[in-house]
């Protein structure tokens, strides 16, 4: 989940969202995508399905990870 978090964060920051923006693009809270970002909680696909798609990107981008 790290990774995925650390992902949703850099793919936010490089489309110059806001976690506010993203979770209203999203229908989630500004505090679930903080979470989601940390790692502080387990995500369900559905959610990230809702996060990739605010994002205009396809699911899988979520799991290309740099390392």
């Amino acid at each position: 989940m790290r990774k995925v978090g650390k992902r949703v964060r850099q793919l936010r920051e490089e489309s110059g969202l806001s976690q506010f923006q993203l979770g209203v693009d999203a229908d989630l809270t500004k505090n679930q995508i903080g979470r989601i970002e940390r790692a502080e909680r387990n995500t369900s696909i559905v959610t990230l399905s809702r996060i990739a798609d605010a994002l205009e990107i396809p699911l899988s981008s979520l799991f290309l990870f740099d390392d």
